[in-house]
């Protein structure tokens, strides 16, 4: 699988998984809580998912 192979389904997993990342890289890192920064990254984690399953799902 190439660069060129990645569909729209691979970057909605990807759109989902980074800014849950980036909520505890931001935890690990900085004085904000774990626990707050994992919350503020749920919240566009779960419109991503929210929007790959309702919006565009996978059947489609």
């Amino acid at each position: 699988m190439s660069v060129t192979d990645v569909s729209r389904h691979d970057a909605s997993l990807a759109v989902i998984a980074l800014p849950l990342a980036l909520g505890a890289l931001v935890g690990a890192l900085s004085p904000v809580g774990m626990a707050t920064a994992l919350g503020a990254g749920s919240l566009p984690a779960s419109g991503s998912l929210g929007y790959a399953l309702f919006y565009r799902p996978p059947g489609e």
